[in-house]
């Protein structure tokens, strides 16, 4: 096959959906020869903030001089964004090839009684798995894709785990409540693992500690163990921040990602590099700790993509990650008319997403990635103006309403009626951004 052919084939895989067992990655990997028992890893898992650690923790490790890679999900618009290998992103010849090499053991595994074909993220997962071996690295960081205990990745036995926040999502397969849904994301902790955290939640944190004492794992505690000692916020340009880790003071660390969660996770990107060191006999060489952070771009993370007029692409797709989104807006825009183009998924809670959008829109813009899990807009349109109607004389509305079919037109319709000092933003979905940035 061609990668065109290959992307093809992931996509209709989708149909097969998400099915919570780790039974077809678990044949298919002892099928490759187990490529996932011969490299180390390191966990990252959690609601908001995965792909952002992820990608710090590899760049972090890359420059120390160790043989780092990386698996993110989901991508924006090419499969290739999701594997990362010693500081480059695959290649679409090479992702084509490790398909072709674990496409024999697709067909096999599906045909087999295993609840199912193989899912589109098992078929990625194990591509990630064989590729760390052939390129013969020495650490690989997975982000989870969803969850923790049933999710592909989790077939990795992880010496190193990092939990970001955790907030309701995926209600129907991980959890209705935060004490469910952190119960599912902290089965990634295995034995004698050394595990980090940001979060402050005391239900997670109970959670975390009882796995963690079950499994006989260490826990690093974010402002106890690890902290930000002094932030510098440096406005569109990023920040300057001294990180407290397990070994020392990193000082005067220029940050060029925005977003206010972006410190706290460099905070948990440096321990979760400093514990794995640790298990080397090496720790972080402070002035390769500092050349390769203002290097490090996180595609779609409240990012500038255009500047006259502004236009952010934020990846937000859960109520914290609009919480932040709003903050952000306000924070680094305040006084600017805000255009907000808003489109999301329909298995989120995007009841709890809508009513913080509307408060910071000037102009709301309510539209569709055309993906098939996308809200219909005229759905969505209808709990717009019920959450209007509710706010009424209570908060801040938007002056104007429009509805456009794609985001992509959202996009040109937006520029059309903005001004120069106008912010136009996009969010509600990593979904939104393919063909956008």
């Amino acid at each position: 096959m061609n990668y065109r052919q290959v992307s093809k084939y992931l996509d209709d895989c989708l149909i097969f959906g998400i099915k919570p067992s780790l039974v077809r990655i678990e044949k298919i990997l002892q099928l490759l020869g187990n490529p996932h028992k011969k490299i180390d890893f390191i966990h990252i898992v959690g609601s908001n903030g995965k792909t952002s650690t992820t990608k710090m923790v590899a760049g972090i490790l890359n420059n120390q001089e160790i043989g780092t890679g990386y698996h993110i999900s989901p991508h924006i618009s090419s499969y290739t964004e999701r594997m990362w290998i010693r500081g480059k992103e695959v290649s679409k010849e090479k992702f084509t090839q490790v398909f072709d090499q674990i496409y024999p053991y697709i067909v096999q595994v599906n045909k087999m009684d295993l609840e199912g074909p193989i899912t589109q993220f098992e078929i990625i997962s194990a591509m990630a798995f064989k590729l760390a071996e052939d390129e013969d690295i020495e650490v690989m960081v997975l982000e989870t894709g969803m969850g923790g205990r049933w999710d592909a990745t989790n077939i990795a036995c992880s010496k190193v785990v990092g939990l970001t926040g955790v907030s309701i999502e995926h209600a129907d397969i991980l959890g209705s409540n935060i004490r469910e849904i952190a119960s599912e994301k902290v089965e990634v902790i295995k034995e004698k693992a050394m595990v980090a955290t940001t979060s402050c939640d005391p239900e997670v944190l109970t959670i975390i500690t009882r796995k963690v004492k079950e499994t006989g794992s260490r826990l690093f505690l974010f402002g106890k163990d690890f902290s930000i000692q002094k932030k510098a916020d440096l406005g569109l340009e990023g920040w300057l921040l001294d990180i407290k880790g397990i070994n020392k003071v990193y000082s005067d660390l220029r940050l060029n990602l925005l977003g206010r969660y972006q410190p706290i996770n460099l905070s948990l990107a440096v321990i979760l590099a400093e514990l794995y060191l640790k298990t080397r006999r090496r720790k972080i060489i402070e002035k390769k700790l500092s050349g390769i952070l203002p290097d490090i771009r996180v595609k779609g993370r409240f990012e500038v993509i255009r500047k006259r007029p502004v236009v952010v692409a934020d990846a937000a797709h859960n109520p914290e990650g609009i919480e932040n989104f709003v903050k952000d807006v306000v924070r680094y825009f305040s006084g600017r008319k805000k255009i907000i183009i808003f489109a999301v998924l329909k298995d989120k809670n995007y009841e709890a997403m809508i009513e913080k959008i509307i408060s910071v829109s000037d102009i709301l813009i309510l539209t569709s990635s055309l993906n098939r899990r996308s809200l219909n807009i005229g759905k969505l349109g209808k709990v717009v103006e019920s959450k209007i109607r509710s706010f009424k004389g209570t908060a801040q509305l938007p002056d104007k309403i429009y509805r456009v079919d794609s985001i992509e037109n959202s996009v040109k319709f937006a520029l059309k009626i903005s001004g120069r000092n106008d912010i136009i933003c996009i969010t509600g979905s990593i979904t939104n951004l393919s063909n956008i940035i």
